[in-house]
């Protein structure tokens, strides 16, 4: 039983580093002081870009929410992103610090403060670890999707076809589910890349083993090619 769990660990590990050193991991080409056209909001006091992973040390209270019951809106938590004409793809694969409630790890779409999309792996006050989107639209909806307490870290895809966002997650990476299909207003240049946020809890540290952004245009949106 040991030899097998032992033998699990280590397959486990060696997966991780091959996806971290995919060539098509745009985290290859940086380092913590070198990001190479993508820039920060909120920056995080710590955070490293080592071997293809983001690792980021996130404070309490951060979080993007504009309340749709308080109208309260807060725009806080560490963002990382590059801005893009036109259609695109965007995937991550996240591995959150799940301690707290509403802790996560996203991908995020900004067109301007209060239109914007979150597709995040998150602690869920309801679900517990789960696929939830946010769309805002001058206020916040909140919704959750797949339940994945199972699993500690997940892939994220974010399309852009015009003025419509396809999210869709996958296990593997290889097989993706969509979560939601939205509109948003016309936008000819947006922000895309990744959020962090502890929003009720302490300091949590996520990581990003992966990150590919592609200006390219999906047929499919519901398909995701």
């Amino acid at each position: 039983m040991y030899l097998f769990l032992l033998s699990s660990f280590q397959n486990n590990i060696l997966a991780q580093e091959m996806i971290s050193s995919d060539k098509t991991n745009q985290f290859l080409e940086m380092g913590s002081g070198k990001i190479k056209g993508f820039q920060w909001l909120n920056q995080p006091k710590n955070h490293a870009i080592s071997k293809g992973e983001l690792h980021i040390e996130v404070e309490g209270n951060t979080d993007f929410f504009i309340d749709p019951e308080s109208k309260k809106a807060t725009a806080t938590a560490p963002y990382l992103y590059k801005e893009i004409k036109g259609d695109f793809v965007a995937t991550a694969l996240v591995q959150p610090d799940f301690k707290d409630q509403w802790n996560a790890g996203a991908l995020f779409m900004m067109i301007d403060d209060t239109h914007w999309i979150k597709f995040a792996f998150e602690n869920s006050d309801a679900t517990g670890k789960s696929i939830v989107s946010v769309v805002t639209r001058m206020v916040s909806d909140d919704a959750n999707g797949a339940i994945l307490n199972s699993s500690d870290q997940i892939w994220l895809k974010m399309i852009r076809k015009e003025n419509l966002y396809a999210l869709h997650w996958s296990l593997d990476g290889e097989k993706y589910n969509m979560c939601r299909l939205a509109a948003m207003p016309t936008a000819e240049k947006v922000k895309i890349g990744v959020e962090a946020q502890s929003p009720v809890g302490e300091t949590a540290h996520h990581t990003f083993l992966y990150f590919n952004l592609e200006s390219k245009t999906v047929k499919d949106l519901r398909k995701g090619e």
